[in-house]
Order: C-alpha cells, then sequence, then structure tokens
C-alpha cells in the first residue's frame, strides 16, 4: 500500500508539472529552458543568505547614517519582492503539503510578512537620523532572520521531500520570471518614488524655512 501511495504521489507530481509548464507556456510565464532552473527552495535560500549579507552589512555600518540608509532601503527592496515570489507561487503549492506543521508554518509566514511589509513602510518614510530609524531597522533585521531560519529547518525539507524535484524546478521557474516582471516594474516605480521623495524633502525644507522666518520676525 506504502509503495502505490508513493507511486500515485509521484504520478501527481509529475501532473502539476504537466500542467503547470502548459500554464506558463500559455501565460508566457517562462519556457521550457528556464523551466531547468533553479529549484524553488534553492533559489530561497539564496535570497535569504543575500539578506543576511546586507543586514551583516548594516550592523556593520549603523554608525554611518548615510551608509546604513542605503543598505536597508535595498534589503527593503529584496523584501519585497521575495514576499511576492512566496505568496504568489511558493507558499500556494505548501498549502497541499501532507506534514501539519509545514502547512502551520505558511499560515505563521503569512503572518509575519504583515509584520515585516509594516515595517518596510514605516521604514521608507524615515531617514537615518530618525531617532526610530534603528530601533526599526533592528526589529526587522531579527523578524526576517528568523523567518528566514525557520523556513529553512521546518518547511523547506518537508517541500522538498513531499513535492519531488520536479515540481520544485517548475516552482523555481515561475519565481523566477515573476521576479523579472516585478524588477521590471520596480524600476519604473523606483523612478516615480524618488522624484516624489525629492518634491517632498524640498517642501519639507521649504517649510521649515518659512517657520524658523516666523519665528526670527
Amino acid at each position: 500500500m506504502k509503495r502505490q501511495a508513493r507511486k500515485t504521489s509521484k504520478s501527481q507530481s509529475e501532473d502539476r508539472g504537466v500542467i503547470s509548464r502548459f500554464m506558463a507556456s500559455v501565460t508566457g510565464g517562462y519556457s521550457g529552458q528556464e523551466a531547468e532552473g533553479e529549484p524553488a527552495t534553492d533559489l530561497l535560500k539564496a535570497e535569504h543568505d543575500e539578506v543576511r549579507a546586507l543586514f551583516k552589512e548594516f550592523k556593520d555600518a549603523s554608525d554611518e547614517g548615510t551608509t546604513a540608509k542605503r543598505v536597508v532601503d535595498e534589503v527593503c527592496r529584496k523584501l519585497e519582492v521575495h514576499a511576492q515570489l512566496e505568496e504568489k507561487v511558493f507558499y500556494p503549492a505548501c498549502r497541499r503539503l501532507r506534514n501539519l506543521k509545514a502547512r502551520k508554518i505558511v499560515a505563521e509566514s503569512l503572518e509575519e510578512h504583515t509584520i515585516v511589509k509594516k515595517l518596510i513602510k514605516e521604514l521608507g518614510g524615515l531617514s537615518a537620523r530618525d531617532e526610530s530609524f534603528q530601533a526599526k531597522a533592528t526589529v526587522l533585521k531579527e523578524a526576517v532572520e528568523h523567518h528566514a531560519d525557520e523556513e529553512e529547518k521546518d518547511l523547506f525539507p518537508v517541500a522538498e521531500d513531499e513535492l519531488g524535484e520536479e515540481r520544485l524546478h517548475d516552482l523555481g521557474a515561475e519565481m523566477e520570471a515573476l521576479k523579472a516582471r516585478l524588477l521590471r516594474a520596480g524600476g519604473a516605480a523606483s523612478s516615480m518614488g524618488r522624484k516624489q521623495t525629492t518634491r517632498s524633502t524640498r517642501s519639507r525644507a521649504r517649510r521649515r524655512t518659512s517657520s524658523r522666518a516666523r519665528m526670527s520676525g
């Protein structure tokens, strides 16, 4: 019976892989060549490591305001993309895992994403000189590192075991295609954001100048 169950699971995984490739070819998600890319869990681990390295850089540069702000901004951009890869591709696949603990981790991870997104939004409106910048960046670091460690320890091994190599490659290809689209869209959005930030900074400067003038008068 166990052997038959494994065969059935493998067949279902293969069927999902075929369906995934067909849907992606119809929607323009990725090509057959891209389907040979990284497995989903390897791609996510690599992104975790990139963010860990940036957080180390932030810690080393915490006394240098401009550098710390630049690093935190880069971390936030990477996390925004990473969260969408997990929420739109990886987590939906993991909700079908048989392992109950792994499914609970997916639910917890979504809640953790909500906290991280709130911190990212708050940090986006702060400069390195703001009193709360260092504290919020540190909380973000701790939350993200805990989140990544838990996924790598308790979720990824189960996903690798249950989903199988082919399915993981399919998911990885979907994530790579989605990431490329998000980065293209993010380039345009960040350009607009920089213009808006510049206008906002100039507006604050004018208000401060006007306030000083009134006080001196």
